[in-house]
């Protein structure tokens, strides 16, 4: 795996992530130079974790972008504003049930920013709609994805089995990460389904230890 995508949702304070950042700093990570650790915090902590990122070791990401480019849009923010400050961007996550199209136009944002889009999905489906070229996919698996921190238990080999149909839909070159009840008890059988190019983590990744366990075991 090459990508460990942390979705901090809104969850952390100021004060929790200062905490947070301390303690995945004083962590021992294995060495990979193909590895991306990509944090996305709320809007109002980016510049923090801009300003970190590279001493501690990882890139930034947000976890949205406004559909508008710019203007009159109180309480948006927009690709130009993003792109001082993060190289990657959710779209589409599953808890905002947005359209597709509302989905391609921000994956579009994304790219004319220079922020690369790590476009979620849940029905195959919607990948006959997407253009996938310079995108991060993510599968969020609707029968696997957590519930307040409640995990739910999923056959590896039905997920490797979704995992190459959806490979099947798309460009051999393109990469795709899962997301879905992504912990330290379940990382060692998802690292060895071989169409996943990584993880997005929702709840794990809110405690450091439990974060650096997930990229250490897949590494």
């Amino acid at each position: 795996m090459k990508y460990f995508i942390a979705n901090w949702k809104m969850n952390m304070s100021l004060k929790d992530i200062v905490s947070w950042l301390e303690e995945f700093s004083k962590l021992e990570l294995k060495q990979d130079l193909n590895r991306h650790i990509i944090i996305c915090p709320s809007f109002p902590h980016l510049s923090l974790l801009k300003e970190v990122s590279g001493k501690i070791g990882f890139e930034v990401g947000a976890q949205d972008l406004s559909m508008f480019e710019k203007g009159a849009h109180t309480g948006e923010t927009g690709n130009f504003q993003l792109k001082e400050l993060v190289n990657y961007c959710i779209v589409g996550h599953s808890e905002r049930k947005e359209s597709v199209d509302t989905v391609i136009i921000k994956k579009d944002l994304c790219i004319k920013a220079g922020i690369i889009p790590l476009v979620c999905f849940v029905d195959k489906k919607d990948l006959t709609k997407l253009d996938t070229k310079g995108v991060i996919l993510c599968w969020e698996d609707p029968n696997n994805i957590s519930k307040d921190g409640v995990y739910r238990e999923k056959n590896p080999l039905d997920i490797a089995k979704e995992m190459r149909e959806i490979k099947e839909r798309v460009s051999k070159e393109t990469v795709i990460i899962y997301g879905g009840s992504v912990n330290r008890e379940n990382i060692k059988s998802l690292n060895e389904i071989k169409e996943i190019d990584g993880v997005l983590v929702g709840n794990a990744g809110l405690d450091p230890n439990h974060f650096a366990d997930i990229i250490n075991t897949a590494i």
